[in-house]
């Protein structure tokens, strides 16, 4: 079977909907396909590390032998008896804290420490969440048949050169496959090259260096210039430039850009450690022993650096965040020798982050801030906070400064694991890293709750914006907008989320691929939420976008949904036509086709650092 996008993407497809169509215990379509992603993305991990060896000694059969143990040793599920445990108590945890029963079955496997791995939210909403044998069984199966590469493709081909398509599955491949997979149901995906995608990268983040490195990219190409690069130009790379890069993707999908910034940075730290290992430089020999005395190796480090200090993406899917941060570790597994114990995946939620983009605070109002108070009556507390819970507490005395002054102590206390609470308390690193965490996570809440609160505000009072909703007789009601609205639109607070590069001038470099299309409400992304109630009507989505008013007119229910799902669309249609954060969109006659890709290239502008390049959108 020879697999290129296409068929790659044909067959993730495939199993997917097999997954989400038999996964029982969720209650909707949209919760089985959002489980059906997270199984995908643990085990394409989990196969990955299963080929690399580090998986019971080097079992490189070790889930489809596991298996075949399964179903002659009880007629409960995989998922259940194994499958689950495995994730939730094995790779998440370190072996002496595993129950001594799951250890001798699932064998020896090293602590990953990733959230993919710990009980998702689905899960835990619902326990009994289940998937019977058989699509598990094909996916093995399939996965069997194909060549499952880990180490970096060859260079890819030109873009005018034949490619033909071969039976093994590539990182670049797998990511072109996912971003198909995740594409609107009414959109065709566009594919964009992987030659044409490494240009891309490699021309701005090359651009980037050689001007910071005051070297013009007319004299000659980076490549060149490294080839020939001294003791100082090292030591500046390694301490200055590369460290302090930072490339944003607003649009990041499956992380097909992010993962090519990475491969570019990659190559040219492997380039400085190449010549510092027989360089003389004081700086230089340091660097070397400092990465060589680490229990990880040399790539391994460099790559978590990057991961974590110089790649930003952002997408309005949980789905593609939860993918893209997938695709960025199994990059960085990549880097490990599997003789070597498999160090902790890093946290990449401070970097890769769910929202929408096109709205939130790019700067924050420090005094607007501080002066909204919590709320100050039992009701007033249950009305803000029926979505997201009382998380304003933590936050009641605090002032904006003194609020990302906490969670930058927090952020850099969870990155260093440091040993001081378990040297006094003996309390394990695992367990430190989820006190740490969940301390960050409740101080992002509650500033987002403000934050939404004081969104709510600008946009209902400073631009009088109401809540326009379609209604089955094809007239528009509109009603005021609430705090519920803000929480439903997602917005991301650039000024709060990237605080440390904002305050700084912006990104360094930003390239995406801006979804394409208008900012409307769209029938097919409507008929996938509410599928489950379609399909009992037996209503095709064909038959609802010929018949929508009749539809709605028949199934007030369905209206209901509707008008709330196309009022807040409405709703961000109208922000961006009057929020100063936008340039005039046109006359009045353009309001109803307002496309994605020119707002996301006003939103790049205003995130970017002054310079000589500027944002690359596709």
């Amino acid at each position: 079977m020879k697999l290129g996008h296409h068929s790659l993407a044909q067959a993730l497809a495939q199993h997917h909907g097999r997954f989400a169509h038999a996964s029982t215990g969720l209650p909707g379509a949209v919760e089985r396909d959002y489980f059906a992603h997270i199984l995908l993305c643990r085990l394409l991990l989990i196969y990955d590390l299963q080929v690399a060896g580090w998986l019971a000694g080097g079992d490189r059969w070790y889930l489809h032998n596991q298996l075949g143990l399964q179903a002659s040793a009880t007629p409960s599920s995989f998922f259940k008896t194994f499958l689950q445990p495995l994730c939730h108590q094995g790779l998440s945890l370190p072996t002496s804290e595993r129950p001594q029963s799951l250890s001798a079955r699932i064998g020896d496997i090293p602590c990953l420490g990733s959230w993919l791995f710990a009980p998702h939210p689905l899960e835990l909403q619902y326990p009994q969440v289940d998937l019977p044998d058989e699509p598990l069984e094909q996916f093995l199966g399939w996965l069997a048949e194909q060549v499952w590469q880990r180490d970096p493709p060859p260079p890819p081909l030109p873009l005018n050169a034949q490619q033909s398509e071969v039976a093994t599955i590539t990182r670049p491949a797998l990511a072109a496959a996912w971003e198909a997979l995740m594409t609107a149901p009414d959109s065709k995906p566009k594919f964009t090259p992987v030659a044409k995608l490494a240009a891309i990268c490699q021309q701005t983040v090359d651009a980037h260096i050689l001007q910071v490195l005051s070297a013009p990219a007319a004299e000659k190409p980076l490549s060149d210039w490294l080839s020939g690069i001294t003791d100082e130009d090292c030591v500046q790379l390694i301490t200055q430039v590369l460290p302090s890069l930072s490339i944003l993707d607003p649009a990041c999908g499956s992380g097909r850009f992010l993962l090519m910034a990475l491969d570019r940075l990659q190559g040219i730290y492997q380039t400085c450690w190449d010549y510092a290992q027989q360089a003389s430089h004081p700086q230089l020999q340091n660097w070397v022993r400092s990465l060589q005395s680490l229990p990880c190796s040399p790539q391994w480090a460099w790559t978590q650096q990057i991961l974590t200090q110089n790649l930003y993406g952002v997408d309005v899917r949980s789905t593609a965040i939860a993918v893209t941060q997938t695709q960025l570790w199994l990059r960085l597994l990549s880097t490990a020798p599997s003789e070597a114990p498999l160090p902790l995946l890093p946290d990449l939620d401070f970097n890769i982050i769910a929202g929408n983009a096109l709205i939130g605070f790019i700067r924050v109002d420090e005094e607007s801030f501080d002066q909204i108070a919590p709320p100050r009556s039992q009701a007033e507390t249950d009305k803000a906070t029926v979505l997201q819970g009382n998380l304003l507490q933590p936050l009641a005395a605090a002032n904006y400064r003194d609020t990302l002054a906490e969670k930058q102590i927090r952020i850099e206390h969870y990155r260093a694991q440091t040993h001081a609470m378990g040297a006094e308390g003996g309390i394990p690193e695992y367990v430190q890293r989820e006190f740490l965490r969940d301390r960050i996570e409740s101080v992002n809440a509650a500033v987002q709750q403000k934050l939404n609160g004081l969104l709510f505000e600008t946009l209902s009072r400073q631009l009088g914006i109401l809540v326009p909703e379609p209604q089955p007789s094809g007239r528009t009601r509109k009603r005021l907008l609430t705090p519920a609205d803000m929480t439903a639109l997602q917005p991301v607070h650039w000024g709060f989320a990237f605080n440390a590069i904002l305050s700084q001038g912006g990104f360094d470099l930003i390239i995406t691929q801006a979804p394409e299309g208008t900012l409307r409400p769209q029938a097919a992304e409507f008929y996938d939420r509410h599928r489950d109630r379609f399909e009992q009507l037996e209503i095709s989505l064909s038959a609802f976008r010929r018949s929508r008013r009749q539809t709605l007119q028949q199934h007030p229910e369905l209206a209901t949904h509707w008008a709330t799902y196309a009022g807040r669309i409405n709703c961000l249609r109208d922000y961006v036509r009057r929020s100063p954060d936008y340039a005039p969109l046109g006359p009045l006659t353009t309001r109803r086709s307002i496309a994605l890709k020119p707002l996301f290239a006003q939103r790049c502008q205003l995130l970017i650092k002054v310079g000589p390049i500027p944002p690359h959108i596709e």
